[in-house]
């Protein structure tokens, strides 16, 4: 209501009703003209998903991501490499369709690096630990004086 006030009035009566709208909601006048010159509360624009699409769907990660720890982990240059040899595997044990086949396959290793980031941190914590408590002696050391 006050929006469409203020945006239709000129010079002081702009001014008057800046000046109520200061008292009313209790805000700085830099702050109101800011409010009021820009888009009401009930016409914000919503924000659209950005980004494109996920390329590979949730059974060829997990499948990846299962290669990946049966195979160790290796560089994804190297799992690339190794996959059309893990194939025989992947389909006795997941059945998977020609399209995930196909997808699996054509998976980039930069695109493996980043799906398979969190599994080879995690793995990096049970492997290597993280911060490993200080043993300290009981007993004290004495030692001997002649």
């Amino acid at each position: 209501m006050m929006y469409g006030r203020y945006s239709k009035a000129k010079g002081t009566e702009r001014s008057r009703l800046l000046d109520e709208f200061c008292v009313t909601a209790g805000y700085n006048r830099k702050y109101a003209i800011r409010l009021l010159n820009g888009v009401p509360a009930d016409e914000q624009r919503v924000k659209r998903v950005r980004g494109r699409k996920p390329r590979y769907g949730k059974q060829v990660i997990s499948i990846l991501m299962t290669v990946g720890e049966a195979a160790g982990y290796p560089w994804s240059v190297r799992l690339k490499a190794l996959l059309p040899s893990w194939m025989p595997w992947i389909r006795q044990r997941y059945r998977p369709s020609a399209e995930v086949e196909k997808q699996l396959l054509a998976i980039s290793a930069g695109q493996m690096d980043r799906r398979l980031q969190a599994g080879k941190r995690a793995q990096k914590r049970k492997t290597y630990g993280r911060t490993t408590p200080v043993i300290r002696p009981t007993g004290s050391l004495r030692t001997a004086s002649t």
